[in-house]
């Protein structure tokens, strides 16, 4: 779109139209019939690919078109032309938060904590109460960091559930600089993200207690139980899980009111478990005597 430069008759001056001029008796410039269609047809354009049809009686269509949802294409997820990136697009890139926001007592968020993070930091225990997922995009996010002494526990909103990265439900409890990531799916909040996401990855998962196991990110595992001797003073112990590749090492100790030693008996260790064998000073056994034993694998 230009100016009728090409049409001698149109009476541009400078490359522009001029209004006339009845004192000095100049003659205004005239619009040529092919550009006042060209200049009507390039609006027409847009308005019309906005879905909107052309009514002489408005004079609001481009701006309505401009407007709407219908002008604008979104460029491809990695694009990185120089098109103009639609709202659509820059949600999609996630370049930033919409916000930051910080608590000292125990709140319950609303629709404006997502897409930010929400940070807590108090000295005695509080609690964070998660947005309603009503009226919420599918996908929404929300970060939640504690950033104080007191244990934050993260509590879904009365009705709803959060739902942890291996498939359990229930309420998260944050402690000093853990944080959480959640994204909104169909009727729940689900934790992807943060470091508390950390105890639910195979990675790092584990069992506390009296018997239970720990595995570490380099593929070690540690587990810890309890045995009791049978009348020939052996102790069968089956490991909480089994050692995914092979077993390393075993420590254990009699739990009594004397002195016992207690041996792990050769051959009898496979990835699941093995046996011990539980002695007094005097060689002597007997049934019901107590081991606690710590082993490691991997």
């Amino acid at each position: 779109m230009d100016y009728p430069n090409n049409v001698p008759s149109a009476g541009l001056v400078d490359g522009r139209f001029v209004d006339e001029d009845p004192v000095s008796g100049k003659p205004g410039s005239l619009i040529p019939a092919s550009w006042g269609n060209g200049v009507t047809q390039e609006l027409l354009n847009v308005i019309r690919t906005a879905g909107i049809t052309p009514s002489e009686a408005a004079n609001d269509q481009l701006l309505k078109a401009l407007r709407s949802s219908k002008l604008f294409v979104t460029p491809p997820q990695f694009d990185n032309g120089q098109s103009v990136a639609t709202t659509g697009f820059v949600t999609r890139s996630g370049l930033q938060f919409s916000g930051f926001s910080s608590y000292a007592v125990s709140t319950a968020l609303s629709a404006s904590s997502v897409g930010g993070v929400a940070s807590f930091a108090s000295a005695a225990p509080i609690t964070a109460t998660l947005p309603s997922i009503a009226g919420l995009a599918h996908a929404s996010t929300l970060h939640v960091i504690n950033a104080g002494n007191g244990v934050l526990t993260v509590n879904p909103a009365a009705g709803e559930t959060i739902e942890t990265c291996n498939g359990t439900f229930g309420a998260l409890k944050l402690g000093i600089g853990d944080s959480a990531q959640f994204i909104k799916l169909s009727g729940q909040w689900r934790l992807y993200g943060g470091s508390v996401s950390d105890r639910y990855a195979s990675a790092h998962s584990g069992v506390y207690g009296n018997v239970g196991y720990q595995r570490y990110p380099s593929g070690n595992i540690e587990q810890w139980g309890v045995g009791t001797s049978n009348a020939d003073g052996n102790v069968f112990v089956t490991f909480p899980i089994s050692f995914p590749t092979a077993f390393s090492s075993l420590v254990a100790t009699h739990s009594g009111g004397d002195a016992a030693m207690v041996a792990l008996v050769g051959g009898s260790v496979t990835q699941q478990g093995c046996t011990l064998r539980i002695r007094n000073a005097a060689a002597q056994v007997q049934q019901g005597w107590s081991v606690n034993y710590f082993a490691k694998g991997y």
